[in-house]
């Protein structure tokens, strides 16, 4: 039998300096990537604040109008607005102007 020949085991050494260079390389990569999503992601949040913002004043406008346009539906709105245009008020049911109301309390 023949003797096989031996390998010879190289072994790697790693040095310190190997180490500092890897993880200064993987802290410049990180950092690379980071920094710019950070700062896409940070004006991303402003702008959905900004429109949140204006969904959110839109609501209240809305909500505004609506309570504005119930009111003018009710019989108080009409009676203030023929009274302020037209001195007219509305009692019992029937708009009565207000000559003909002075004459009959004369």
């Amino acid at each position: 039998m023949e003797k096989m020949p031996k390998r010879k085991i190289r072994t790697i050494r790693f040095k310190m300096i190997h180490f500092v260079l890897v993880l200064i390389t993987c802290v410049v990569i990180l950092l690379a990537v980071l920094i710019p999503q950070r700062l896409r992601i940070k004006s991303a949040r402003d702008e959905y604040n900004e429109r949140v913002e204006t969904l959110n004043q839109t609501k209240r406008t809305y909500m505004q109008e609506r309570t504005n346009l119930e009111y003018m539906r009710t019989d108080e709105y009409k009676v203030q607005q023929g009274m302020s245009k037209y001195g007219w008020h509305y009692p019992a049911d029937s708009i009565i102007s207000d000559e003909s109301t002075a004459v009959n309390s004369e």
